[in-house]
């Protein structure tokens, strides 16, 4: 009898803790601006393959991930070789840029 009672103790707050975490809830995703050095294809994949969807020119700004994505291959654009890339959003266009040649800074 004794080990049931602390078994259901054991359950019940776990089962309160679980709770607890639940009603948390996530938190909000940071959001990122990245800021173009020199002009940037929007691409619909992260691959200088990738569909060319718009173009991000020196200077413009886009709202960004803060995530960083990393393509398959490696690519040279901005003097640097890199797999970074940076997701973008901009004019209702969402893609990718290389990211050697944007800044990102959190909003």
């Amino acid at each position: 009898m004794r080990a049931s009672r602390i078994l259901g103790a054991s359950v019940g707050a776990a089962a309160l803790v679980g709770a607890s975490f639940a009603a948390a809830g996530p938190a909000a995703a940071a959001t990122c601006t990245a800021k173009a050095l020199e002009t940037v294809v929007i691409r619909s994949t992260t691959s200088t393959g990738g569909t060319a969807l718009a173009q991000l020119n020196k200077g413009e700004s886009a709202s960004a991930s803060c995530t960083m994505y990393y393509g398959a291959t490696a690519y040279e654009k901005c003097g640097i070789v890199s797999k970074r890339w940076v997701k973008v959003t901009r004019s209702g266009v969402t893609g990718y840029v290389v990211g050697t040649c944007v800044t990102t800074e959190q909003d």
